[in-house]
């Protein structure tokens, strides 16, 4: 909706839509092989992933390594202002909402 009107998008799924979540598993299933053929532990629901590493030099790379790879392999993009590298117990990162 813009203004108070609704207009018809031209591309992608609408957020919250029953179809949206099935469409990222089934786009995001590289990234969850990838993972763990890297043997990094991770939790995926739908589009939101966090990535579980020893520090945050570790949680860079990883985080540059997997940007590149949604890019280059599967044509995504990452949305930085959504996107961080911090400690897992954070207060200034929700995860699917929940902030501790």
């Amino acid at each position: 909706m813009v203004n108070g009107m609704r207009i018809l998008g031209e591309e992608g799924t609408p957020q919250g839509g029953p179809l949206s979540p099935l469409l990222a598993n089934i786009m995001l299933d590289d990234l969850d092989k990838e993972l763990e053929r890297r043997g990094h532990k991770f939790c995926r629901y739908a589009d939101d992933c966090n990535i579980y590493v020893q520090s945050k030099m570790a949680g860079e790379r990883v985080m540059q390594s997997i940007k590149e790879f949604l890019e280059t392999k599967l044509r995504l993009k990452i949305n930085s202002a959504k996107s961080a590298v911090s400690p897992s117990r954070s207060s200034e990162i929700s995860w699917l909402s929940y902030r501790e």
